[in-house]
């Protein structure tokens, strides 16, 4: 492997010799133009100029690119392996740059693993893109003409085989045997090592997130064992990951189950309440909600107590989460996970100080009673205060994606949950770009929805 890097490191370095060669070469001949010692015919003197400027520029590219390279390679350690998807995009890049140097650092350079082995390994599909993006430059190349273009300059390299142009202008792209034959060995000598990164991302990843008093169903188990499997990869890979539950932890369930313990059992304020199933606590309370008026009253007075943050209802609160949490990490402890309980009490402050911001960005209408926030792409709207006052969990999730972004740093934010709340996330992705929150050239959101488990009733 370190005989290959070795060799890798000398090619650059004659390529960019080669290149400085021809820099020099061209520089000299724009001197020689400007004394006159090279008198070209008439009108062709602008063209000339223009063409050596033109290969200038392309050059200059090049060798700065080489250079990059070639100091990215010195910087990697043997802990690291190659990225083959890597590698291949920064050979097109180079191609790319070098056959369209006009269009800058805006050519688009995608390349992706092919779909069939048969369209060979990977499939660089920048060409349709770049065809649209010379058109305003005054220059008309079909995609086919300009994967050729790129073809033409694609530097010589042990990396790829062969490639081939396929279709309205696809480039199939076959890898070199040796190079595979000597990754796989690496492989089998060294094993498995994470790739190099050029960026570190600080990861806030929301997953498991169970509900209070309720048990932890099976979708709330295949939240918590794919997140804690997308945060260990992250992890291994060398991204700062922080790991965290969205707690259904706040709401009106909480009057209910307040009222019940303080009938149940009175002295909870003194010592911990036994209750050994809160499942069945969470049952007798709701039967009683459904058939005493009376007691529903008090639920209702209950939940505007709590939201008020009145100590007595606080304590019972917190007594009723510590019984629920201490189930939850029975779960955790056999399938070894490690997660932050961070739930939606965490932003009821942070929602009442965020709302006056937002009303005054003008991005709040009214409708029917509510104050509600639309969203560029998507028809329905994010409720932000229900007509009787009230926070819903959009407020909720409006307030969480504004603290990962601003007090967590976050650069990559990740929600596993299933995928009937795909729409609700990318909602609320739209609403923090629509405000001026979420950059998306610096910051990542991605939704990880996983399928939904019907009942009896479908």
């Amino acid at each position: 492997m370190a005989a290959e890097k070795s060799d890798n490191i000398e090619s650059l370095k004659l390529r960019a010799q080669q290149a400085e060669n021809e820099i020099t070469k061209i520089e000299a001949e724009i001197e020689a133009l400007k004394k006159g010692l090279i008198i070209p015919d008439g009108a062709v003197v602008s063209s000339e100029l223009d063409a050596l400027r033109t290969e200038n520029a392309k050059l200059m590219y090049q060798i700065n690119h080489l250079k990059k390279n070639l100091e990215l390679e010195k910087k990697k350690q043997p802990e690291y392996m190659l990225s083959v998807n890597s590698i291949i995009e920064q050979v097109f890049a180079l191609a790319i740059h070098s056959a369209f140097p006009q269009l800058g650092s805006d050519a688009p350079v995608m390349v992706v693993p092919s779909s069939n082995p048969k369209f060979g390994d990977y499939q660089c599909n920048s060409a349709m893109a770049i065809s649209q993006q010379l058109k305003p430059l005054g220059v008309k190349m079909n995609p086919h003409e300009v994967a050729k273009q790129i073809l033409q300059n694609l530097p010589d390299t042990p990396y790829i085989d062969k490639v081939e142009i396929a279709g309205p202008g696809f480039i199939n792209t076959f890898l070199g045997r040796d190079f595979i034959s000597k990754l796989i060995s690496d492989l089998l000598v060294q094993g498995v090592r994470p790739p190099y990164i050029t960026k570190k991302h600080r990861v806030v990843i929301d997953f498991s997130s169970p509900n209070i008093a309720k048990e932890m169903h099976v979708g709330h188990l295949r939240s918590t064992i794919i997140g804690d499997a997308i945060s260990t990869l992250l992890e291994w890979v060398g991204h700062s990951v922080l790991r965290l539950s969205h707690l259904g932890d706040w709401g009106t369930q909480f009057g209910m189950l307040i009222a019940h313990l303080q009938d149940t059992f009175p002295t909870y304020d003194k010592e911990t309440p036994p209750i050994s199933d809160l499942q069945a606590f969470y049952k007798e309370s709701k039967v009683r909600f459904d058939n005493d008026p009376d007691f529903k009253k008090r639920a209702y007075e209950g939940v505007v107590k709590l939201q008020s943050f009145d100590p007595a209802y606080i304590k019972a609160w917190e007594q009723i989460c510590a019984v629920s949490r201490a189930d939850f990490q029975k779960i955790y402890k056999c399938l070894n996970i490690k997660v932050i309980d961070r739930g939606e009490s965490f932003y009821q402050e942070r929602m009442t100080q965020l709302l006056p911001e937002l009303q005054m960005s003008e991005h709040i209408q009214i409708e029917d009673g509510m104050k509600v926030m639309f969203c560029p792409g998507f028809k329905v709207p994010l409720i932000m205060i229900k007509s009787d006052g009230g926070f819903t969990y959009d407020t909720s999730d409006v307030a969480t994606i504004h603290q990962r972004l601003f007090d967590e740093n976050g650069t990559w934010l990740i929600y596993v949950t299933d995928a009937g709340q795909s729409t609700h996330f990318h909602t609320v992705f739209s609403a923090a770009e629509m405000l001026g929150w979420l950059d998306k050239n610096i910051v990542r959101c991605e939704h990880v929805g996983f399928g939904v488990v019907l009942g009896e009733d479908k």
